[in-house]
């Protein structure tokens, strides 16, 4: 049997090799991102949201606020989801909370803002309507409260996004204790939970 010499035989295998090492090199590595999709009962609305962020049970009521289903207002409405950042404490709190009504009343003073709001510069767009926004901001007896507001009347329904940052001044505290975020960290986090609204249409 013939054999080909040392130098031929090591020519031949290198461009295997390299082939086979290129073409490993340029495989794609897929990212899976963890999601938890809500799905609003009685209203045509979902929402597709990163699982790290804690659903909350029941109304989250603060100094300024009663956890309703919008801020500042008594008109009937539905508490549809709050959403916590999971690094929440008692120091500081940031929620982003939705609520939607069908009562006439509602409806009707859906784009009114609350009293000391102050208007957006210009209208938002979530997930593919116009959204009137206002900001707010409390303070008193050592509490704060900073809120993003967002509403609109989707097919005869009053929807209502409020993202709140809330909670007390940490120079109170024997020692003093640190906020486990910057408030517009937080804020900034709360409105790309608005990314994941939608309106399905059937």
């Amino acid at each position: 049997m013939s054999r080909l010499p040392l130098a031929t035989a090591l020519t031949l295998c290198i461009p295997v090799t390299l082939s086979a090492c290129q073409q490993h090199d340029a495989s794609p590595t897929v990212a899976s991102i963890d999601e938890q999709t809500f799905h609003a009962s009685g209203y045509p609305l979902m929402l597709h949201y990163d699982a790290s962020l804690i659903a909350l049970d029941g109304q989250a009521s603060s100094y300024f606020d009663n956890g309703d289903w919008q801020l500042a207002d008594g008109t009937a409405g539905e508490r549809l989801i709050t959403l916590q950042l999971p690094e929440s404490d008692d120091v500081t709190t940031a929620l982003w909370r939705l609520g939607a009504s069908r009562d006439p009343a509602a409806v009707e003073g859906c784009l009114t803002l609350p009293a000391n709001a102050q208007p957006m510069a210009s209208k938002a767009e979530i997930a593919g309507q116009t959204f009137t926004g206002f900001t707010l901001d409390d303070a008193g007896m050592s509490h704060f409260q900073n809120v993003e507001g967002y509403r609109a009347v989707v097919d005869g329904a009053c929807y209502a996004i409020d993202l709140i940052v809330q909670g007390t001044n940490g120079e109170v505290y024997d020692p003093p204790r640190e906020a486990p975020f910057p408030r517009e960290d937080a804020m900034n986090r709360l409105r790309s939970i608005n990314d994941g609204v939608s309106f399905p249409r059937e």
